[in-house]
C-alpha cells in the first residue's frame, strides 16, 4: 500500500503553512509562497545603474520592499538561515544565465566582522552569493576581509556611514589585473560598496561592478542618484 506524505511547508513571508503544490521556493519546512513570492518586484537586465570611479555599474537584482524586505530583515537581523536560503534560491533564478557578466573572473562578497559572523553563525552576504555564483557561473572568493567592527549602516546618516566604514575591509589576495564582481546583499547608499571596490583595486582588481541582492531605492522627492564615491 503507497503512502502519502502532505508535507507542509510555513512561509516565511506571511507565516502560514502551505502544501508544496502553493509555494514557489522550499528550504528543509520553511517556503516562500506563491502569493509571497508575486510581491517580490524584480529589476530587469536594462535596469542597471552607471557607477562612476572604477566601479563598471551596479546591478540590482530585487527591490527592497514589501515582503521582501520582511524576509530579508529575518535573515539579515535573526539569524533565520532559511530566509536566507530562500531568497538565494530567488535571486539564482532572477539572474541565472545571464551574459552580461562575461569577463569577470570572481565574486567577492562583503565580509562580515567576527563578532556578527559568531552572532549569527554565517556571513549573510556570502551564503546570498553562493546562489549567484551558480546562477553565473563564477567561483565565489572570499578575498575581502573586515579588520575592524564597526556599527550597523543602517543605523547611521550618510556622511557618518563613510567614517564609519573607513580603514575597515582589507584584501588579502593578490589579484593580477582580473575584473571582480562585488557581491553586496542590499545597496542602498553605496558607501560600503564604496569602501570595499577602492580595496579591491589596490590588492590589484582591475574593473569592478556591484552585484546587489536588493536596491533600497530613495523615497520619492529624495535624490535618487548612485552613492559610490
Amino acid at each position: 500500500m503507497k503512502i502519502s506524505f502532505n508535507r507542509e511547508y510555513r512561509c516565511c513571508g506571511c507565516e502560514m503553512l502551505y502544501k508544496e503544490s502553493d509555494v514557489k521556493y522550499t528550504y528543509k519546512r520553511s517556503c516562500i509562497c506563491n502569493n509571497c513570492y508575486a510581491g517580490f518586484y524584480p529589476y530587469t537586465q536594462e535596469a542597471y545603474y552607471e557607477a562612476s570611479e572604477g566601479v563598471e555599474f551596479l546591478a540590482p537584482i530585487f527591490r527592497y520592499t514589501g515582503v521582501y524586505r520582511k524576509i530579508f530583515l529575518n535573515y539579515k537581523f535573526n539569524s533565520n538561515i532559511a530566509s536566507g536560503n530562500l531568497l538565494g534560491k530567488a535571486m539564482y533564478d532572477a539572474i541565472c544565465n545571464r551574459d552580461d557578466f562575461s569577463g569577470y573572473s570572481y565574486i567577492v562578497p562583503v565580509a562580515a566582522s567576527k563578532k556578527r559572523y559568531n552572532d549569527r553563525g554565517y556571513n549573510q552576504s556570502e551564503l546570498l552569493a553562493k546562489y549567484v555564483s551558480s546562477a553565473i557561473d563564477l567561483p565565489v572568493l572570499n578575498a575581502l576581509k573586515r579588520i575592524k567592527h564597526s556599527v550597523p549602516q543602517s543605523r547611521l546618516s550618510v556622511n557618518m556611514r563613510f567614517k564609519n566604514v573607513k580603514g575597515v575591509f582589507d584584501c588579502d589576495y593578490p589579484f593580477s589585473n582580473e575584473n571582480v564582481i562585488l557581491f553586496d546583499d542590499i545597496y542602498t547608499t553605496g558607501v560600503t560598496a564604496c569602501e570595499c571596490a577602492k580595496v579591491l583595486h589596490r590588492a590589484g582588481a582591475n574593473k569592478v561592478c556591484i552585484i546587489a541582492g536588493a536596491y533600497n531605492a530613495p523615497r520619492e522627492g529624495k535624490d535618487r542618484g548612485i552613492h559610490i564615491f
